[in-house]
């Protein structure tokens, strides 16, 4: 009896540390409290091919990738005949830079015309822990880009962003 406890002790010593060990493999998840989600409603515009629209969104989110290192994530979806265009920031000011950069000054101002000969904008809903500073933001923004498409905003009650990094 005195051995299988023993062989049990050594046992159950080996898969904790085998646990803890593979524990510090497993990436940590940083939560993100401030994050602002923005999904934009694109309608395809006439004659713009599929193709078309891969290697255009390809190069977009690369650029972004490159250029604005808060912004958490830049993806395009299909959806119907639709295109959804989901951009998270890190914070509001994250999305902030983003609307200096599609400014008429800005580093993405020609990419947004680009985008905008491909696309017409149905609307933009920003969701997450966003405050007047970055609505007023958009609204200005919005108005020197000649924007006429609807902004809705959704402020969060409560729940949690993560990120592997």
């Amino acid at each position: 009896m005195t051995t299988y406890i023993k062989k049990l002790t050594v046992l159950t010593a080996f898969l904790i540390g085998a646990a803890s060990a593979n524990a510090d493999l497993v990436p940590r998840q940083k939560n993100i409290p401030d994050e602002v989600t923005v999904f934009v409603t694109l309608i395809v515009n006439n004659d713009i091919t599929k193709e078309k629209i891969a290697e255009f969104t390809k190069m977009y989110a690369e650029f972004v990738d490159k250029t604005e290192p808060d912004s958490l994530g830049w993806s395009y979806h299909q959806s119907g005949e639709k295109v959804i265009l989901i951009e998270r920031y890190k914070n509001e000011e994250a999305n902030i830079v983003t609307a200096k950069n599609i400014s008429p000054d800005g580093i993405r101002y020609k990419l947004l015309q680009d985008q905008l000969d491909i696309f017409t904008v149905e609307k933009v809903s920003v969701y997450g822990a966003f405050t007047k500073k970055l609505v007023d933001f958009n609204a200005i923004t919005a108005k020197k880009l000649g924007f006429k498409f609807p902004f809705e905003y959704n402020p969060i009650i409560s729940g949690y962003s993560k990120n592997a990094k």
